[in-house]
This record gives structure tokens, C-alpha cells and sequence, in this order.
């Protein structure tokens, strides 16, 4: 990587700790440098261009909604940054494309987008990121950011809770993966999360109305 990409990488990494760096719900500039680690390691093994790849890593939060106004970019914002940056519209574009559509929660709505390389490695990075210990412990600081609860019983069972979360996403994650480094690495952090909810079950059922949970999904 030559000079110019390393001090735009510099640069573009300055700029988001400045936003992230006090983020409260697990979105924070701990999840962006353990992300970019993991899409710098993928990568590498992937043959993805590392650049690109690092790049996406380092602001793919920063358009997103989940984040609240404060922390969060518009698009435009973005792209005046990139011209800032001097980073050439071709590879600010694709670096949009890689953000706009790794999403989880628009997996549906951009079913038919074909990812590019460096868009699969660093949307298996950011699932890394949401499952095993480090993904229990996001989950839970997400939920209490959001005032949600931590499991729901009887008539509380439509209530967002964190142990829903697991069912809703993160025991699908393992199975979404896009590259052979990333099915390989999610594979613990999978087995790490059903062992903890098995515990947790055991640990709650002292209640009467707490559901069963199986080995495969978290139904509280």
C-alpha cells in the first residue's frame, strides 16, 4: 500500500474515533477497530484488496440509522469527507455501495446485490463482531442502552428484549457468512452463545413462566 493510501486511512480513522469515541450502544470505536481487524485479517486470506477493504471497515456505521444523530452522517456529509480525503470517486463510490448494503436489517431489501469482494469480507467482520463473547456483551449493552429488557415472560413476550435478539439475528449469523475465513472463525462464536444461553436457562429457571430454550434458538 503506498503512502497516499495509508495517510487517507489515517485520516479517515482520525475522524471516525472523533465520532464513535463516546457512542454508548456497542457501535462504538472499539466495535469499528475490532471490525477493521477482523476485515484486515479476512482479507488477507480472501486476496481482497486491502485498501478498499480497510477503508469500508473504518466508516461502515456511519451513515447507519441505528446510530443516533449525534454520532451519525448523511451520505452527503460522506462523500464531501471522501472529496476531502482525496480519495477518487470511483473508490469513494465503491465504498458506499460496500456500506449501504452489508446491513443485516436491509439483508431483504438488497437481496439481489451482488457484493463486491471487500463488501463480503467486511459485512462477515461486522457479523463476527455481533456473535460469540463480544457480541453477548454488545447485545447486552445495546438492550440496556435502549432501555429494552434482558428476557421477556408471559405478558411481556412482545417486548424487545436482548435474549430476542439472539433468535431474531445473531444465531442466523454463523450461517450467513460469505467467506471460507469467515464460516471458519464464526464457528466458535457460535458454539460460545448457544453454551452461554443454555446456561442462562438453567440460571433462570426459577421463574415459572420462563420459556424452554433448545440448543439451536433462543425462544424465551
Amino acid at each position: 500500500m503506498n503512502q497516499q493510501k495509508e495517510r487517507q486511512l489515517n485520516q479517515i480513522s482520525t475522524w471516525v474515533r472523533e465520532k464513535l469515541i463516546n457512542e454508548g450502544t456497542g457501535h462504538d470505536w472499539l466495535h469499528i477497530t475490532r471490525v477493521r481487524s477482523l476485515s484486515i485479517e479476512i482479507a488477507k486470506k480472501e486476496q481482497a484488496d486491502l485498501f478498499m477493504t480497510e477503508a469500508a471497515a473504518l466508516i461502515h456505521d456511519m451513515i447507519d440509522e441505528k446510530l443516533s444523530e449525534k454520532h451519525r452522517v448523511s451520505v452527503d456529509e460522506l462523500n464531501k469527507r471522501f472529496s476531502e480525503w482525496q480519495i477518487e470517486k470511483d473508490e469513494a463510490d465503491k465504498i458506499l455501495s460496500i456500506i449501504t448494503n452489508i446491513s443485516f436489517r436491509n439483508r431483504d431489501k438488497n437481496k439481489d446485490v451482488k457484493l463486491s469482494k471487500e463488501g463480503m469480507v467486511v459485512q462477515d467482520a461486522d457479523r463476527l463482531d455481533a456473535i460469540g463473547a463480544i457480541g453477548i456483551a454488545r447485545t447486552f449493552m445495546y438492550a440496556g442502552s435502549k432501555g429494552h429488557l434482558m428476557y421477556h415472560e408471559g405478558e411481556f413476550e412482545n417486548i424487545p428484549s436482548a435474549v430476542g435478539h439472539f433468535d431474531e439475528k445473531l444465531l442466523h449469523l454463523k450461517d450467513l457468512m460469505n467467506t471460507k475465513t469467515g464460516r471458519k472463525l464464526a464457528e466458535r462464536r457460535h458454539d460460545l452463545m448457544v453454551a452461554f444461553l443454555k446456561e442462562l436457562k438453567k440460571e433462570c429457571s426459577c421463574t415459572v413462566q420462563t420459556a424452554l430454550l433448545d440448543e439451536k434458538k433462543a425462544v424465551w
